[in-house]
C-alpha cells in the first residue's frame, strides 16, 4: 500500500473515531509501527492531529483552531469529566461567569446546550461558543486582550454592573497552605473583583494541579463553596477538603464526603 493511501485511511479513521492507536493502525494496514509513527508525524506537521502516547487525537477533537491542546488524551477526558459535573450544577435562567481557561471552555461547550442562561466571560473562546447558542444571553467583558482573555481596568469596571448566581474560577494551582493561585496578576485581580458579587463560587482545577503553586494568590481554598476536579484527585486532598466542610465534586454522580 502506498503512503498516500495509508494517510487517507488514517485520516478517515480519525474523523470517525476522533482517536487512533499506533498498534491498531499497524494491524489494520499491515505495516510496522515505525511506519505508522512516520505517517502520524507527517499528519501532525500538517496540523491534522496531535500525537499522544501510543497514538494520536484529531485536533478538532482537542479544540478549535488557535487553541493550544492539552498535553494528552487523558487530560482532555478529565476536562470533560469536570465539564459534565458543572453542567449539573447550573440550571436554566442562572446568571454565571466563566473566567478564562481551557477547562472552563469545556464547561462552556456543555452549558451552551442549556436555555436562558446569562453568561458573562472574559474569554474570547468561551464567547465564541455562546455566540452560536441563540437560546442563551452572552455578555463579554471589555478590556485589553492578553492571549484569549480580556483584562485591565475596563474589565474590572464592567464587573461592578453584575451579580452572579454562579462563578466558575479556573485555578492554575490549589495548595493546602497557600490557597488558590493563578498564573498572572491580571487574572488574579479580575477574579478577586468577581468573588464578592457571586452567590456560589466553584473552583475548577485539574487534579494534577493540586499541590502546585502558580505565581499569584487569589484566595483561600475555603472561600469557595465547591471544588470541581476530576476523579484522579489524591485522597490526601480529598481528606483535607472534607475536613474543612468543602464540597468536592470528582464526578457527575456525587460529591464525595
Amino acid at each position: 500500500m502506498f503512503a498516500i493511501e495509508r494517510v487517507k485511511i488514517i485520516k478517515n479513521h480519525l474523523i470517525e473515531d476522533k482517536k487512533v492507536s499506533v498498534t491498531k493502525l499497524s494491524e489494520l494496514l499491515d505495516v510496522t509501527e515505525v511506519t505508522i509513527r512516520r505517517d502520524l508525524v507527517k499528519l501532525e506537521r500538517e496540523g491534522f492531529l496531535q500525537r499522544i502516547h501510543g497514538g494520536a487525537v484529531i485536533l478538532d477533537y482537542i479544540e478549535e483552531e488557535k487553541v493550544d491542546p492539552p498535553e494528552d488524551y487523558k487530560t482532555i477526558e478529565q476536562c470533560k469529566e469536570i465539564a459534565t459535573t458543572a453542567f449539573h450544577l447550573v440550571t436554566d435562567f442562572d446568571t454565571i461567569m466563566l473566567t478564562e481557561g481551557f477547562v472552563n471552555l469545556q464547561i462552556a461547550k456543555k452549558l451552551a446546550t442549556k436555555n436562558n442562561l446569562t453568561v458573562i466571560t472574559n474569554d474570547l473562546r468561551i464567547a465564541e461558543v455562546f455566540s452560536n447558542s441563540p437560546t442563551n444571553n452572552l455578555i463579554v467583558l471589555g478590556g485589553d486582550l492578553d492571549g484569549f482573555g480580556l483584562y485591565g481596568q475596563m474589565s474590572i469596571d464592567n464587573l461592578e454592573h453584575f451579580t452572579f448566581n454562579h462563578l466558575f474560577i479556573e485555578a492554575d494551582g490549589i495548595d493546602i497552605h497557600v490557597g488558590v493561585t493563578v498564573s498572572s496578576t491580571k487574572k488574579a485581580t479580575l477574579i478577586q473583583k468577581a468573588l464578592p458579587v457571586s452567590k456560589t463560587i466553584s473552583m475548577v482545577c485539574l487534579s494534577k494541579y493540586f499541590g502546585k503553586k502558580a505565581l499569584y494568590r487569589v484566595c483561600q481554598v475555603s472561600d469557595s463553596k465547591n471544588i470541581l476536579t476530576d476523579s484522579s484527585l489524591n485522597n490526601i486532598y480529598k481528606d483535607y477538603l472534607f475536613d474543612h466542610n468543602l464540597k468536592v465534586f470528582t464526578s457527575v454522580n456525587a460529591y464525595e464526603r
